[in-house]
């Protein structure tokens, strides 16, 4: 590396352009990492399972008229004429769905009393169907069960009843040992519930709360004036399904139905925001690559110009194309190191100070790394055709007065 202690010496002759593309580097490498890591925690939020059977699952919300009774009577009709249809797996009536953003948080303890909670939880009601229908995957325990249903009125208060907890829940509760919850009493709203099962994966309606994961499904089915209807059609077979089924309530008289959605609808509406924060980010890390290689190859142009003199001479005295363009390779090496190392460190800084301060996760340090080795990269290639135009400068041009 002869030629390291020569670029050193004139890098420190001229501090102002290679400080300028240091700090450029710097800056570009702290905010290309952060975003791509961002970038990659989003793409991973928006092909996080949900567990349920996606591709075969629409809802909808109707109204009913009457008494308790007659709403009753007739969304037990819904349900049997809707389960009657030839392109539908199953049906059930439920609380809520995931991703909609409506629905109910409950806190969950191993005792009645507020101060020991452990967790909040999305909470669900609905019945012994419900596991089938929504495609659910039980871990441990048992599946819910006809006579573990309790029928309410809604009327805002948390009923006793047997429960599913998610397997995110369970763990939760009993970090050692999460299956021991099977069998356990807890408290959901101070209102003792028995756990029977543990499904492996089911979340909350709210995508961005911290308890996402965190969920009870109770065997308590709830009648009130407007209930959400489930529907699991048959394999390939849904949006059959969705045309009998709307067809088959709209004709009942006085009818409504509304949010009449594929599962996949309530997932895409619900996660539109994250997609075009996605693509902004893939922008915005496109661009900031460019500009910071129109700077280098901009620095080494205009280098390669100013020393075009200084270039002949070397070649007069025997330097080949091929030292001439390591030379500038090298030099540009050692630019890009300087500010790598600088935006290294004020990565880790701004990372300590986002994690501290705004509870954001920390980025790896296989992102440092392999920040460091893209830009370095980027940084050669952005140089390559100005040191080829440096070498192929000729010797003659150092005998010239201008």
């Amino acid at each position: 590396m002869r030629d390291l202690l020569p670029i050193l010496k004139t890098l420190n002759k001229n501090k102002t352009s290679p400080l300028l593309l240091v700090l450029q580097i710097a800056l570009t490498f702290t905010i290309l990492v952060n975003a791509i890591y961002m970038m990659i925690l989003k793409e991973q939020e928006l092909v996080q399972p949900t567990g349920l059977a996606e591709s075969q699952l629409f809802s909808f919300r109707t109204h009913f008229e009457g008494s308790d009774e007659e709403k009753n009577a007739a969304l037990d009709t819904d349900l049997a004429d809707i389960r009657a249809l030839a392109s539908v797996e199953s049906v059930s009536t439920i609380t809520s769905m995931p991703l909609t953003n409506w629905g109910r948080s409950l806190d969950v303890g191993l005792t009645p009393e507020e101060d020991e909670r452990i967790t909040h939880a999305g909470y669900y009601g609905s019945d012994d169907t419900i596991v089938d229908t929504l495609g659910l995957r039980v871990v441990a325990g048992r599946n819910l069960q006809h006579n573990d249903v309790v029928h309410t009125y809604f009327d805002g208060h948390t009923e006793s009843a047997s429960v599913l907890v998610s397997q995110d829940l369970a763990h939760k509760i009993r970090p050692n040992d999460w299956r021991s919850v099977i069998g356990e009493t807890i408290y959901v709203e101070s209102v003792p519930q028995k756990v029977v099962g543990i499904v492996e994966t089911m979340k909350s309606p709210w995508r961005f709360w911290y308890a996402y994961d965190m969920t009870v499904i109770s065997s308590v089915r709830e009648h009130y004036e407007e209930s959400i209807i489930v529907v699991k059609a048959k394999s390939g077979q849904r949006e059959i399904a969705m045309d009998e089924v709307q067809a088959l309530m709209l004709k009942k008289p006085g009818r409504q139905l509304d949010a009449f959605k594929s599962f996949e609808q309530i997932k895409t509406e619900n996660l539109q925001a994250d997609y075009a924060v996605s693509q902004t980010l893939k922008v915005v890390i496109a661009a900031l690559a460019c500009v910071t290689m129109l700077g280098i190859f901009g620095q080494a142009r205009y280098t390669v110009y100013k020393r075009r003199k200084q270039i002949g001479t070397r070649r007069a005295l025997g330097a080949t194309q091929a030292d001439i363009l390591r030379y500038f390779m090298i030099e540009n090496a050692v630019v890009s190191l300087f500010g790598i190392t600088l935006g290294i460190v004020i990565a880790i800084t701004a990372n300590i100070y986002l994690v501290n301060y705004f509870g954001l996760t920390s980025v790896p340090g296989d992102y440092l790394i392999a920040g460091a080795i893209v830009m370095l990269l980027a940084g050669q290639l952005a140089v390559t055709y100005p040191a080829m135009i440096a070498a192929r400068v000729p010797p003659a041009i150092a005998t010239r007065t201008a």
